[in-house]
């Protein structure tokens, strides 16, 4: 981190601060030549990891939350084949609003569809990434205020249990000690139902991310490692199911991780 950067914790932070229109143009603008061609793109190796996962056939289910989503629904593209309604949520209110005009196909919402055909082509069965997001937008039944430090997370869901729960950068991201980050896994599998997957998506060894590369901000992270997090989640009465390193450390600026990695873990 710089001298100059200001380093920011907690909700208020978060909600004054979060620019979600600039964090989508800073870090999730993906050039068209990319797309089925670089696999040494951050985003390309995520989504590749996303797609092994769900290719082997056996998550699938009714109801999907996704935890955090922040502006983004590159999380549940693979996942709208295999799940039937996706809750997405978010504390930011930019967020939300972010994610309700691409569920809503408005004019001037991000264009994600450069990442919806990378994995359209790794499935290869000829699907074209206007019919994937019109799936997609039919399956995402509502865009939530969510609370990952308070019980319920989702106040306005009625405390509903969930077959499957996508946490991507969440879980250290907003948890200001180890103490908050137990509690916010603990809630997490809380709401899942017998037999319910997590898919978890971890910045090891990381103490700041920053929100884009137009401004000074840095936002406060837990730092943890892999074997704190398996031995957290087989403690809680989780089965892994899976796990994997990306091999995508940190820059620096951006952030100071380790590396990545995703965990699927079964209650």
């Amino acid at each position: 981190m710089s001298s100059t950067d200001v380093f920011l914790a907690g909700a208020d932070a978060y909600n004054n601060k979060f620019d979600a229109e600039q964090y989508l143009k800073d870090c999730y603008q993906l050039d068209q030549d990319v797309v089925g061609k670089d696999s040494k793109n951050w985003m390309v190796k995520w989504l590749t990891q996303i797609h092994k996962v769900f290719a082997k056939g056996n998550l699938k289910g009714k109801k999907l939350l996704e935890l955090g989503a922040g502006p983004c629904i590159y999380a549940t593209i693979s996942a709208s084949k295999h799940y039937d309604e996706i809750v997405t949520s978010d504390y930011v209110k930019g967020n939300r609003e972010q994610l309700t005009k691409w569920r809503n196909n408005d004019h001037d919402c991000f264009d994600w569809n450069p990442h919806i055909q990378i994995v359209c082509d790794l499935e290869g069965n000829g699907e074209t990434a206007e019919e994937r997001a019109k799936t997609l937008r039919e399956r995402i039944v509502d865009v939530a205020f969510c609370d990952a430090l308070k019980d319920p997370m989702l106040p306005s869901r009625n405390g509903e249990k969930y077959d499957a729960i996508v946490a991507f950068g969440v879980v250290e991201e907003v948890a200001p000690d180890r103490n908050s980050w137990l509690q916010i896994l603990a809630c997490i599998v809380k709401y899942l139902n017998p037999g319910g997957v997590l898919l978890l998506g971890n910045s090891l060894g990381s103490t700041f991310y920053r929100r884009g590369a137009s401004n000074n901000r840095a936002f406060a992270c837990y730092k943890t490692d892999r074997d704190e997090v398996i031995s957290t989640l087989e403690i809680l009465g989780t089965t892994i199911l899976y796990e994997s390193m990306l091999d995508l450390p940190g820059d620096g600026y951006f952030n100071d991780r380790t590396d990545k990695m995703f965990v699927v873990a079964q209650k």
